[in-house]
């Protein structure tokens, strides 16, 4: 009888043992899997749309940063970000995140800018590379780069017109939260057309560009270029591209129309912008690329249905028109000196437009 009672209270003591053994390791396991992250902060970025980004609140950043002043945050200030759980590594397991905030971060693709500053692009519609520096040394856009990017930007047709500052500037920043990676460039500048769907695009005056990044999901891409200060972000789910424009008001939408239908929003009466594929004039990926298959997305319920294509009205002319005749840009931009870039795989050792 005594010996049964000993090996009874040994074997209790035993589970009780492992339990609380598997409680610990779990602890450990729970602290180890919600690891914060760190977000570099950059040009428009504000602490609103950081802890909007992260889904974690506002306080919950300043405490964990010490901030005495987040409304007037510094261009390269790294903040850390508390509660955002690493995505997982692997299949699962002992590098796999949990909770809320874990579940809702997917892979940012955001990595150290390899050649900061500096736009690697190519233009599809004619097969160019091009290497640009963004910034002069004090901080503003150089006019160099301009003049590439109005010739990176120029119609099908080879038309251009100067594109906006901000915008460009903006393509740069998106370009260094990505480490650098090479901008495809769908489309930019378009010359006013009567069948366009919208009367007054930014890509008439230089104001948009459609393009994606070679690596990066243009949902990622669409997410981030949301955090931009004022801008117009398009996603086309049955298109290949991402569209970015700069504006007064800040808007985004949703167009599930495939290329040459008409536009089918998300949100009726949204202030957005056409993309490349509804109109006539667009780029077109040359031959030695391999095709991209895009599977038709469904609108979902509550979409406006396609609307009928509406004359847009005649040009108006006068000091605050935009210019209707754009100019043809010369074969070499005054100020730019544009040298054939490297082989695309190596961006950090290709000649650089200054």
């Amino acid at each position: 009888m005594y010996c049964r009672d000993m090996a009874t209270w040994t074997y209790g003591r035993a589970r009780i043992a492992r339990y609380l053994a598997a409680v610990s390791l779990g602890c450990a396991w729970a602290g180890t899997a919600a690891a914060d992250v760190q977000h570099v902060v950059a040009r428009g970025h504000t602490i609103d749309a950081i802890a909007h980004r992260y889904h974690v609140s506002v306080k919950a950043i300043v405490d964990a940063n010490h901030l005495r002043d987040p409304r007037h945050l510094k261009i390269g200030e790294t903040l850390l970000i508390p509660g955002v759980s690493a995505p997982k590594s692997g299949g699962g397991g002992r590098g796999a995140a949990t909770g809320s905030h874990a579940l809702a971060h997917p892979p940012t693709y955001a990595m150290r800018a390899r050649t900061p500053g500096v736009i690697h692009a190519s233009r599809l519609a004619s097969n160019e590379d091009f290497v640009v520096r963004v910034s002069s040394r004090r901080g503003h856009v150089a006019p160099g780069a301009l003049k590439t990017f109005e010739r990176v930007m120029r119609s099908a047709g080879g038309l251009t017109h100067a594109p906006d500052p901000r915008l460009i500037s903006l393509v740069g920043q998106v370009s260094n939260h990505f480490g650098s990676r090479r901008l495809e460039i769908i489309s930019g500048f378009r010359p006013y057309s009567p069948t366009q769907y919208t009367a007054h695009s930014n890509h008439n005056i230089g104001h948009a560009l459609d393009f994606r990044i070679v690596g990066v999901p243009n949902e990622v891409l669409r997410d981030y270029c949301k955090t931009l200060h004022n801008v117009g972000v398009g996603y086309y789910p049955n298109s290949t591209f991402v569209h970015l424009d700069v504006r007064d008001t800040p808007a985004t939408w949703i167009d599930y129309s495939r290329p040459g239908e008409p536009p089918r929003y998300s949100t009726p009466g949204v202030d957005a912008d056409e993309g490349t594929s509804d109109v006539a004039e667009e780029a077109v990926t040359p031959e030695s690329a391999a095709p991209v298959e895009v599977q038709p997305a469904a609108p979902p319920a509550g979409a406006s249905p396609s609307a009928p294509a509406v004359p847009a009205p005649p040009r108006q002319t006068g000091p605050d028109s935009p210019s209707p005749v754009p100019t043809v840009q010369p074969p070499v931009a005054p100020g730019a000196d544009v040298v054939p870039a490297t082989p695309r795989g190596d961006p950090a050792g290709s000649p650089v437009t200054r």
